[in-house]
């Protein structure tokens, strides 16, 4: 069991979120696309930028937690929460960036496929992947496992 004062000292990194099961708002937090799945993380980041990743990433390999890391939360299987443990949840970066002239889309790890849609299509571009406008991009393009089911774990160090 982690002390208090080394969450409090990591709350103190980040611009994101730290849920909790007893904050407002953990619920929905906590949903994933499949309503079947009910698991119940000790934590949830919900990321302001990419410090705030790393910042997760350094945490859970100091203490030897595991971590998802989800990106749309789609996955069928429930890959992006977990039960106990903390989840990097991406869903708050989710820009995306059409170049035009180069025919190029750079996207978040928390952007969908019917966001991406509706940002290419305004230049008369597309992406052809993914079929449900809700799932999300970087899981999807890392084969459903990717951004949806990073485990970090003390020795990727």
């Amino acid at each position: 069991m982690l002390r208090p004062e080394l969450i409090t000292q990591f709350r103190r990194q980040l611009h994101g979120s730290v849920i909790q099961p007893q904050h407002a708002g953990y619920t929905e937090a906590r949903k994933v696309y499949n309503a079947m799945i009910d698991r119940k993380p000790r934590w949830i980041v919900q990321c302001a930028n990419m410090a705030n990743i790393a910042a997760s990433i350094e945490f859970v390999r100091d203490h030897g937690m595991g971590a998802p890391i989800r990106g749309g939360g789609h996955n069928a299987g429930g890959l992006g929460i977990c039960d106990e443990g903390l989840v990097i949840d991406l869903g708050r970066l989710n820009s995306i960036h059409v170049d035009a002239a180069a025919k190029t889309v750079r996207v978040g790890g928390g952007a969908k496929w019917g966001n991406v849609d509706n940002a290419t299509n305004e230049f008369g571009l597309a992406v052809p992947s993914g079929i449900i406008s809700t799932t999300g991009v970087g899981g999807l393009m890392l084969g459903g496992l990717g951004l949806s089911y990073t485990s970090v774990r003390p020795h990727d160090r």
